[in-house]
């Protein structure tokens, strides 16, 4: 019995890493423990592949960002070095040849293998055909041995759809770049122009998909010019044009929170035409 569990473990092994020699240290997972699971919010989508004794590979993206491909390894390399990434095809497919994507540099890194978004993309298009893709490189020990570190297309496909999904619906802005938004206003005016309603679609994302985010202040603000009374109604104009327009996006009203100061809080002076325009304004901050 445990000679026919040994013959079987290496006809196994032989199966699935075809193209392996003698002298290679490989990594798959093997059939029945290939996963790939997704894992999505409006913020960040993950499409994770554990490969046991090596690492995880991972396609990710993030609000307001492109995506991406990294590998985190059980263990980082001490030294930069060269990695060689080629697609298979898989055992049984005889139509199909393997080719080379590309040879890469990387740096000493527990995500030593990271790559922007054409490269992510044309990994997952080579996973979704069907292929194998393979990191091949020196060991980083004494860098006597070849190493392969492989993805693994089983059950890719089905988390990928889902994957694809929390792509679609990821919030579209960085938080870091939207926090504090301020819209500018003409004249007397408190029209919102095109430009503003761009940036107040960002503060809507967020108000209304992730749930850290509480609640938004609007703060509305006027120049100098003209009465107290005067400007003190134009900014509270100001602050409740913004207040609707999110509302007509949806934001609960419970998340919006709206203040007027009038000429009493200029960020520049008022004597001139620049320093006026700057003052003329609503200030957005979201508050976690």
């Amino acid at each position: 019995m445990q000679r026919l569990i040994t013959i079987f473990l290496l006809v196994y092994g032989i199966i699935c890493s075809p193209h392996a020699t003698a002298e290679d240290l490989h990594y798959q997972a093997f059939l029945e423990n290939s996963t790939w699971e997704t894992q999505s919010s409006p913020l960040s989508c993950t499409l994770s592949h554990s490969i046991e004794l090596f690492g995880k590979a991972q396609f990710y993206q993030e609000a307001g960002s492109e995506p991406g491909f990294r590998f985190l390894t059980n263990q980082a390399p001490k030294s930069k070095g060269l990695v060689t990434v080629h697609s298979r095809p898989p055992q049984w497919s005889h139509d199909k040849e393997a080719r080379e994507i590309g040879r890469f540099n990387y740096k000493p890194s527990e995500t030593p293998f990271t790559f922007k978004r054409v490269l992510s993309l044309r990994l997952m298009a080579e996973l979704e055909k069907g292929m194998t893709p393979v990191f091949r490189f020196k060991d980083w020990g004494d860098g006597g041995d070849e190493v392969e570190a492989v993805l693994s297309n089983v059950r890719f496909r089905t988390a990928l759809g889902e994957f694809r999904t929390c792509m679609n619906d990821i919030i579209p802005y960085q938080y870091a770049k939207v926090r504090n938004t301020t819209v500018y206003f003409a004249t007397d005016k408190f029209t919102l122009t095109s430009k503003a309603k761009r940036k107040l679609d960002a503060i809507a994302a967020f108000l209304k998909k992730d749930a850290t985010v509480k609640h938004a202040k609007v703060d509305g603000h006027a120049d100098d010019r003209g009465a107290h009374s005067y400007n003190n109604t134009l900014s509270e104009q100001r602050a409740m044009a913004v207040q609707e327009y999110l509302l007509s996006k949806q934001v609960p009203s419970d998340k919006i929170i709206v203040r007027y100061f009038g000429k009493r809080r200029p960020v520049q002076e008022n004597t001139n035409v620049n320093g006026r325009a700057i003052n003329r304004r609503v200030n957005l901050t979201l508050i976690k």
